[in-house]
């Protein structure tokens, strides 16, 4: 925790300014969580926290100006999680003699010390594919978190080395970064975020089809479905499969009162495995339509903005199903920085088009 505040506190000293929009967007965000923690039973300080990290690298990303600045950041990130990953896959006692992430787990009070179904693993509980690993069975049964102790997050973050591959067609080196993507998808027998993955090659043929209040409306669209399937199937159980976790966040949807949609809610189910059910009960619904329209509809000065919003909306959509870790600093940071960054900056060649097209003008002239 005290990790997290120093760097959320940092990047939000580094993301201030003299413009008025970050501090208007803090005051508006900050007052309205404050009206809806005073109508809760108890007070949740980590729901300001979990939007604040968005804000704060959403502004720092803002503040880049070239995108290779970006392209920088996202390779030396890739090759720390790999060479990490790569050492804990291959040495894994040695790893876990220095790291035992079960017991951190523990100590944190996400897990319990009886919870571990492989019994005298130092991993976290989902780090061991009981029934064989999704992609290259050869590989054994291990699933690498590499730094982010777990290995969702880690085929989540490999999701995103591709989401910024797609987006950067013109970036230097662009095919090593779809190879360093897809190797920590499959150090993380991540399969989720390899269908995440295929889905942005759709999406890139149709981004430019795509208007911006579509982009908004798509995530409670998405949360609409849910609590439509969620009310309409009569099962019970789901299995530990992409199907079955729709499944489970569909039924956890539906359990949902209005008072839970309005974040306002005094008991909620579990609900960490299904990213709209925790926004919507951390920010509520209004809060969530505000700060996604904020993100959504900021002015961008990138010919290539609107491609980028596009793939990130089908990120977040598709993640948030089943997960809410877009709102862990371990990803979320990255992920907001660059999507300031493919706001605002300009690369060289887009920066070159724009000096040949207005010496065109004026020659016209």
């Amino acid at each position: 925790m005290l990790s997290e505040m120093v760097l959320i506190s940092v990047g939000l000293l580094l993301a201030l300014d003299r413009r008025a929009s970050l501090y208007v967007v803090l005051t508006l965000y900050l007052s309205y969580m404050a009206f809806i923690l005073s109508l809760r039973p108890e007070l949740d300080l980590k729901a300001i926290r979990d939007i604040l990290i968005p804000l704060v690298f959403y502004a720092l990303g803002r503040k880049v100006e070239r995108i290779e600045d970006a392209d920088r950041v996202v390779f030396l990130s890739a090759y720390l999680v790999l060479a990490v990953g790569l050492f804990e896959f291959l040495f894994l006692d040695l790893f876990t003699s220095f790291v035992n992430i079960f017991q951190y787990y523990v100590a944190r009070g996400t897990l319990t010390a009886d919870s571990n179904f492989v019994e005298g693993s130092n991993l976290f509980i989902s780090s061991t594919r009981i029934g064989g690993r999704n992609f290259l069975p050869f590989l054994g049964n291990i699933r690498a978190s590499s730094v982010f102790l777990e290995p969702v997050t880690m085929g989540n973050y490999g999701a995103f080395l591709c989401l910024w591959a797609f987006f950067r067609r013109d970036m230097a080196w662009r095919w090593l970064l779809f190879v360093l993507g897809f190797t920590v998808i499959i150090l993380g027998d991540a399969r989720f975020g390899l269908f995440v993955t295929f889905a942005f090659f759709a999406v890139g043929l149709v981004h430019r089809a795509l208007p911006r209040a579509v982009l908004w409306l798509a995530p409670f669209l998405v949360a609409l479905l849910l609590i439509l399937y969620g009310g309409w199937t009569n099962q019970v159980h789901w299995e530990d499969n992409l199907p079955g976790r729709v499944l489970s966040s569909a039924m956890i949807m539906a359990k949902l009162d209005w008072q839970a949609y309005l974040g306002i809610a005094l008991d909620l189910p579990f609900v960490d495995d299904n990213g709209y059910a925790y926004s919507f009960s951390q920010i509520g619904v209004v809060g969530a339509a505000f700060l996604w329209a904020l993100y959504i509809f900021a002015s961008s000065h990138s010919e290539d903005a609107g491609k980028f919003k596009a793939l990130a909306t089908v990120f977040i959509c598709l993640l948030l199903v089943v997960s809410n870790s877009i709102y862990s600093i371990k990803l979320a940071a990255l992920f907001w920085f660059c999507a300031g960054a493919a706001d605002i900056a300009r690369n060289d060649q887009s920066e070159s088009r724009a000096g040949i097209t207005s010496q065109e003008r004026r020659a016209s002239m």
